[in-house]
């Protein structure tokens, strides 16, 4: 049985962690009396607090353990002892089983009569464990997945003969079966895109996992007409324009929960090229230490963040978690007590108690005037999704002279290029220099599965001709490197983890920008006052085996 419930409250031991304030809890539970929800619920729906919390919460009230599904292999073997019925009845899976004992994962301990049918469907011992619902539901979608896999699915395909492929439609059943299919494998594997990739007599399907591009599977030709058609309708597209770029959006649900897909085609030589952008929100992570902050760059990145007014940065190439990193700055504002508006293009993910606008140049509502009109809602904070043009970024600035805190992403290669970069775009100086306050450059390199990495046999052979100071405290230093397992599907890695520099404004560097810019002034400034480059956080992060030395010199240079 699950242990005795312990006299604790979700509202106190919340308020007690800092993850809620008091006017929030006040609200879900003025909406809990209001619809007759449970305080979880009403805390989840308003926004203030995720599943993996609440999950953290049921753990420690019943002392289970709380375990995370997505970094667990489950067997197959599981399936014979929890029938599927049961398992997405109970919203309930089953993990482990060690001789009598079987160990689920279920959403609430509490949940006396699942444990009790649990027992007596199996006939074993059962130890709960905690786990948050969102988990859970992928992770029996995962277990169970029935129907056939691409592979099977195409192959069924090729057995129609080249006559019967090129008459088949988007339509057709076995079309639309691939399409959901090839969907479902990019979310459920944690991929961020998904190409479709014409080439003279195939079509590839490809999928972007971690960062890096898989070979994927091999489609005939002849089928590439329906599936292109059947991804446009899927994004609202035009299936009969194929001459010029189109794009589009739509909402699917994959294992009981929505993610949004993001369509982009582009004619080439061998037809239309697809790209599809997976936008999970349950996956993102508003969290700075699961980002990869190190402590020092996050006190330095929190700081800033409690100023009243000034532009905050964050740079780097696409696909590099700025946005990630920008919703998370806006979550660690209190928004109860602070207006916050964004302009962004598109809105990937919702956020509670801010107001989040769509950029539409279709229609006139570019960032620049956007911006303007923005100026006129009394906003507190606003996030400007990218600074493109003189406009929007002489806009703002001014508005943080006017008392705002801006924040908005650059590409630039590093922090303090964004300098230049700012003045290139038309930003004078004098007004640049009082109100950029931080700029935060980052990349994403590949995590080290923990379980299969293996140390390097000869890491000063690899650190030679780098000439960095290593970080005092690891020597001899220590690297590692990928090997495989089935946790991390052979491929040495699992997830991914920021790489990091910031560098905080004052009143020191002002001279250098107004005066003229002097980079070699501002660099020798910055490595005065202690300014760490990305390579350096890297370096650091190999050392202690979060990633490999390739990984980092993959993304930044000493």
């Amino acid at each position: 049985m699950p242990q005795a419930q312990k006299a604790i409250r979700l509202g106190d031991w919340l308020l007690d962690r800092g993850l809620v304030t008091q006017t929030q809890l006040d609200l879900a539970l003025r909406e809990q009396k209001r619809k007759g929800w449970l305080l979880g619920e009403s805390l989840t729906q308003l926004g203030f607090v995720t599943q993996e919390t609440l999950s953290q919460f049921l753990a420690q009230k019943t002392q289970t353990e709380s375990i995370d599904l997505a970094a667990i292999v489950i067997s197959p073997e599981m399936v014979k002892i929890v029938p599927e019925a049961l398992a997405r009845r109970l919203v309930a899976v089953p993990v482990s089983r060690e001789d009598a004992t079987l160990t689920v994962a279920i959403s609430d301990p509490l949940n006396v009569t699942a444990f009790d049918v649990l027992e007596q469907a199996t006939r074993l011992q059962v130890n709960l464990v905690a786990a948050p619902e969102g988990d859970i539901l992928l992770a029996i979608e995962r277990l169970y997945a029935s129907g056939q896999t691409i592979e099977e699915i195409i192959d069924e395909l090729m057995k129609l003969g080249s006559d019967r492929l090129a008459t088949t439609t988007e339509q057709d059943a076995p079309m639309i079966r691939l399409v959901d299919r090839i969907i479902a494998e990019g979310v459920n594997g944690g991929s961020s895109d998904i190409h479709i990739h014409p080439e003279e007599k195939i079509l590839r399907v490809r999928l972007r996992r971690d960062g890096v591009l898989t070979s994927g599977y091999l489609a005939p030709k002849e089928i590439q007409p329906a599936l292109i058609a059947r991804l446009k309708i899927i994004g609202g597209m035009d299936i009969a324009e194929n001459r010029r770029p189109q794009g589009g959006r739509a909402n699917v649900t994959v294992a009981s929960r929505e993610v949004g897909l993001r369509f982009s085609t582009l004619p080439t030589a061998y037809g239309e090229s697809i790209v599809i952008r997976i936008l999970d929100r349950n996956s993102i992570s508003l969290n700075l230490k699961a980002l990869g902050f190190s402590p020092e760059i996050e006190t330095g990145f929190r700081s800033v963040l409690d100023k009243p007014h000034g532009v905050i940065l964050v740079t780097g190439p696409t696909g590099s978690g700025k946005t990630t990193t920008l919703y998370t700055a806006l979550s660690l504002i209190d928004g109860t007590e602070n207006s916050i508006f964004t302009l962004e293009d598109p809105v990937e993910y919702q956020l509670p108690l801010v107001r989040q606008t769509q950029v539409n140049e279709a229609v006139g509502l570019t960032f620049a005037e956007g911006l303007r009109t923005l100026l006129r809602q009394d906003p507190d904070v606003i996030l400007v999704g990218e600074t493109r043009d003189t406009e929007t970024a002489q806009l703002m600035v001014r508005a943080a002279l006017t008392g705002h805190l801006v924040f908005s992403t650059l590409h630039t290669n590093d922090a303090i290029g964004a300098i230049p970069r700012l003045i290139d775009l038309g930003v004078e100086p004098y007004l640049l220099a009082p109100t950029l306050i931080g700029v935060l450059a980052q990349r994403l390199v590949r995590r080290l599965c923990p379980k299969c990495r293996i140390v390097v046999a000869d890491p000063l052979a690899k650190l030679q001709g780098l000439k960095v100071t290593l970080p005092g405290g690891d020597l001899p230093p220590t690297l590692w490197e990928s090997g495989g397992c089935p946790e991390c599907s052979q491929t040495g890695y699992r997830g991914r983890v920021g790489i990091h520099e910031f560098f905080p404004m004052d009143v020191s560097y002002h001279a250098a920008i107004v005066n003229g810019l002097d980079m070699a002034k501002l660099q020798a400034l910055a490595k005065e006052r202690g300014f760490a480059t990305m390579f350096y956080d890297g370096l650091n992060k190999s050392l202690r085996g979060l990633t490999t030395l390739e990984e980092v010199l993959r993304v930044s240079q000493p």
